[in-house]
């Protein structure tokens, strides 16, 4: 017996997209990619695009079979993965509302907290963490530098249908949670120093992980976000390949200082050249998700009467540094 599929489209397409439907490409598992319009069709059907896994092999995707635009699609899907940008979510999640069946879903594989912006949503959204990085190098090749996972979770508590395994193993490794939001704080607290951090002085995470003042500074944000997430009564949930922050940061449960700087130091280490998302839209005066990130703690902080001085920096300098675009 033919096995049944879920009916799924990507809208928006990008590193982790791109990831997504490399499993899906790699199962045999049928997806629509929605187009906003002709010349961003065109150019997805021109060329293959190349994807390198993290075990060095180089795949080549032909998207002209998945290819729709979106003014042309009459078909209604089961989930729908929006691969946009935050400050751009709202937007996709009104132009792919009547292509959702009743009981449909949408993914959202955004950082930081997207759920919370749209509450009267809650029973048709699932979360999803990512926890692998994928960049495009230079000659336009996706490359996923690390195994990573995917934890997908209902907003309001709902049990997933457990076919997501079957549809990203063994390419993704898929974990079902109850409890998404402590996931998603834990990777909110990650992108604060990658990310954000990162973006704040425009380094690769080598450049800044190898440099006492950078790790210094990394440890600082992430103690004001475990202080935030103990007051707050969040349970963490570590990304697989990731670190507790209650362990990186200081207070109870913390590592012995030397301990935190050597884990710090192997991460730089090992992504020694890589320069993240938010480092790279500045790099390309591009906005970035700054606002999303460490500018989410400051906003919940405030609501809390809590300082994260070191967050409120980092939001300020990266957002400096856009105005003079």
């Amino acid at each position: 017996m033919k096995e049944k599929f879920p009916t799924i489209a990507i809208c928006g397409i990008g590193s982790v997209t791109v990831t997504i439907l490399h499993a899906f490409h790699q199962n045999k598992v049928p997806f629509k990619i929605l187009c906003q319009n002709q010349m961003r069709l065109d150019s997805l059907k021109e060329k293959p695009i190349q994807f390198k896994g993290p075990n060095g092999i180089t795949t080549s995707i032909n998207l002209t079979d998945h290819l729709t635009l979106i003014q042309d699609c009459k078909h209604q899907f089961d989930f729908i993965i929006l691969g946009c940008k935050n400050q751009s979510l709202n937007d996709y999640l009104s132009i792919t509302d009547k292509f959702l069946n009743s009981d449909g879903k949408w993914i959202l594989i955004q950082n930081g907290l997207p759920e919370s912006y749209y509450p009267s949503l809650g029973n048709k959204l699932i979360g999803g963490v990512v926890g692998w990085n994928t960049q495009v190098l230079q000659d336009g090749t996706y490359f996923q530098s690390n195994h990573g996972s995917l934890i997908i979770g209902g907003i309001q508590q709902i049990k997933l249908n457990p076919i997501w395994i079957s549809l990203l193993n063994p390419w993704i490794e898929v974990i079902i949670t109850e409890s998404i939001l402590g996931y998603r704080w834990h990777k909110l607290a990650i992108n604060a120093i990658i990310n954000g951090l990162a973006a704040s002085k425009q380094i690769s995470l080598g450049e800044l992980f190898l440099n006492i003042e950078g790790r210094r500074e990394a440890i600082c944000i992430l103690s004001e976000i475990k202080n935030l997430m103990d007051h707050l009564n969040i349970k963490e949930g570590v990304v697989p390949g990731s670190f507790p922050i209650k362990k990186l940061g200081d207070g109870i449960g913390a590592l012995p200082n030397w301990i935190r700087h050597l884990i710090l130091i192997f991460l730089g280490l090992k992504y020694y050249k890589i320069r993240t998302s938010m480092v790279q839209d500045l790099d390309n005066k591009r906005k970035t998700e700054i606002n999303y990130i460490n500018g989410e703690v400051v906003k919940i902080a405030k609501l809390e009467n809590i300082s994260v001085p070191w967050n409120t920096r980092i939001l300020n300098q990266v957002l400096k540094i856009e105005s003079e675009f």
